[in-house]
């Protein structure tokens, strides 16, 4: 890519020594630059060389992470093209493209309502469940993920998936309009199956609900009491 692969090049030599408080910062700030450059220099003519850079087989995940962030940041500019781009990828039937799961989390990201059909489309695409999960999770943003809230919460609470992807499962849920899942969460909380980061992250799917959904926070109350609802949330 002219000029945006220079950018990459810098951006994957630096900070080479290691990654203590300091580095991360210095990467960080590279990254946010390398972003701002991107976006200053290239703006929506960027679409295609980004989209060229997600597609590269050796691209590391942290080089998809700033794809995608800056065709978020293009937002509307950018719509139309990846609207298109993605109803071709799902039109093409290629099994796990990876890519294509980026693409559908920026459309959920970004509002793209009527790609809906089409991402429903991409779920038969997917053997893994990470993948599906990331899909739910668009679906969900975009108000379309309500038909697999059982499954989901089958997911939380009952099946094996729960100890590998549980919190995953409640940050999908967490995007949902649906009271009962308060209480999912609330059982998920009390059931002693999460430790550490993944608690962590269902007392913050928890929280998102209610910042979502503000009437929520009287349920949660009902369930766990007013003294008590510190502990569910983050």
């Amino acid at each position: 890519m002219a000029g945006n692969g220079i950018f990459f090049d810098d951006f994957g030599n630096a900070n080479d020594g290691g990654y203590n408080r300091e580095q991360n910062e210095a990467r960080e700030r590279q990254r946010e630059e390398l972003i701002r450059r991107i976006i200053e220099e290239k703006g929506e003519a960027a679409y295609d060389e980004m989209i060229a850079l997600l597609e590269k087989e050796d691209d590391d995940p942290e080089v998809r992470e700033i794809v995608t962030e800056v065709l978020y940041r293009l937002g509307e500019k950018i719509a139309p093209k990846l609207e298109k781009t993605i109803k071709e990828k799902v039109r093409s039937g290629i099994k796990n493209d990876v890519p294509l799961l980026y693409l559908i989390d920026l459309a959920g990201d970004l509002g793209l309502r009527r790609l809906i059909a089409d991402i429903t489309k991409s779920l038969k695409l997917y053997d893994f469940e990470e993948a599906q999960l990331v899909i739910y999770e668009a679906l969900a943003k975009l108000g379309a993920g309500e038909q697999f809230y059982p499954l989901l919460r089958y997911m939380l609470l009952e099946g094996e998936e729960r100890f590998m992807y549980g919190a995953q499962v409640a940050m999908v849920l967490s995007y949902l309009d649906i009271p009962e899942i308060i209480n999912d969460l609330v059982q998920a909380i009390d059931s002693g199956d999460f430790k550490g980061e993944e608690l962590e992250t269902i007392k913050q799917a928890l929280t998102n609900m209610i910042n979502l959904h503000p009437s929520y926070k009287e349920i949660l109350i009902t369930l766990v009491g007013e003294d008590n609802f510190e502990n569910y949330v983050r």
